[in-house]
């Protein structure tokens, strides 16, 4: 699997939103297309057997479609009304969701997140997507969840506050594009040879004409508005 063309992806979302328009349900993950093709090939290729979610949403019964056979998705949600939606579409025997009530505290250290912790009783995990709440004590945690061949994947990396935390795995990539606060991929790992897990060049490719089109057509040079540039890091 390689990544889609740029007229693809467009057209689907050009397709997404007007279906949105029309109020028809979503049933793709809330995520540019690029980014669900780039996961779609994940697990083809990493053909998890165990996978961790932190904040379920379309995304969680999605990708369930795309895992292997006999494999479990674990996803933790906070919100009581999202975790009630979703359960009321569960009816897959594999699909493992938990609602876990925030403390009346924020709290300030890893140790007192109650929500962060919670999947440690099911031990570790073959592949982690953190999507939620709480996404710097989830990536902390995630060295101790996360399996030594497992993949910790971080929605929305555009944020730059998660970068550091992220390349305190030994293996790690981040792609970010046009976009400042929302999306985004950052991968980690503590032993997967990344490289073959994906072959990043033509999503690379992808990535950087939609950053440059999606710049051009917000017209931001035009209005003296500073963009944000395609960028890809790597820890290899």
């Amino acid at each position: 699997m390689s990544a889609e063309n740029i007229f693809k992806i467009y057209t689907k979302g050009t397709k997404r939103k007007f279906n949105k328009f029309l109020g028809m349900v979503q049933k793709d993950p809330y995520m540019k297309y690029k980014e669900i093709s780039i996961l779609k090939e994940i697990f083809k290729n990493l053909q998890p057997k165990k996978c961790l979610e932190y904040g379920c949403g379309t995304s969680t019964i999605y990708y369930l479609n795309h895992l292997p056979k006999g494999a479990d998705w674990y996803s933790i949600e906070h919100h009581k009304g999202w975790f009630d939606k979703m359960q009321s579409q569960n009816i897959y025997d594999n699909l493992h969701l938990s609602h876990v009530e925030l403390e009346d505290v924020e709290p300030t250290t890893l140790a007192e997140d109650a929500y962060v912790n919670y999947p440690e009783q099911f031990g570790q995990f073959d592949f982690i997507l953190v999507d939620g709440i709480r996404r710097e004590h989830c990536i902390y945690k995630a060295h101790e969840l996360l399996s030594e061949n497992g993949l910790l994947i971080v929605h929305d990396s555009n944020r730059t506050e998660y970068h550091d935390l992220i390349k305190e795995f030994p293996n790690w990539m981040i792609l970010q594009d046009f976009r400042k606060t929302a999306g985004g991929i950052g991968f980690a790992s503590k032993q997967l040879d990344l490289n073959k897990l994906i072959s990043i060049e033509p999503h690379l490719k992808l990535w950087k004409t939609d950053t440059a089109i999606s710049n051009f057509f917000k017209f931001k040079f035009f209005l003296g508005k500073k963009t944000k540039k395609f960028a890809f890091e790597k820890s290899f």
